[in-house]
């Protein structure tokens, strides 16, 4: 449970705008904080740092779309849905977080 409030408004940022490249300075704005200060309250809440978090829910998101919307979009279109531009590095990331690769997800019928 994350118990620090400025960590929660970066959290719920990020989820609502996940489509988006944050960045340090970006986060900094959104806090009135350093960029240092946002990288100790990551570690110490979720022993992270920012873009670990942000990667992490991008995967996640990535694969909730991947299987939602397998008849209309490409893993291709997902991954640039998400800001996910090198293709390559994004399905060696997805599948060391989720054990099968984003293609092999979206032929998993359901």
């Amino acid at each position: 449970m994350i118990t620090d409030t400025e960590v929660t408004k970066i959290c719920e940022y990020v989820r609502n705008n996940i489509q988006n490249k944050f960045s340090m300075k970006e986060l900094e704005d959104l806090l009135g904080i350093s960029a240092r200060a946002i990288q100790y309250k990551f570690k110490k809440e979720l022993n992270k740092t920012p873009f670990q978090y942000i990667e992490e829910q991008k995967l996640l998101k990535a694969f909730e779309m991947i299987q939602a919307y397998k008849r209309e979009k490409t893993v291709t279109q997902v991954a640039e849905d998400l800001g996910l531009h090198h293709l390559g590095r994004f399905s060696i990331k997805f599948k060391k977080r989720f054990g099968l690769s984003p293609s092999n997800l979206a032929r998993i019928k359901t």
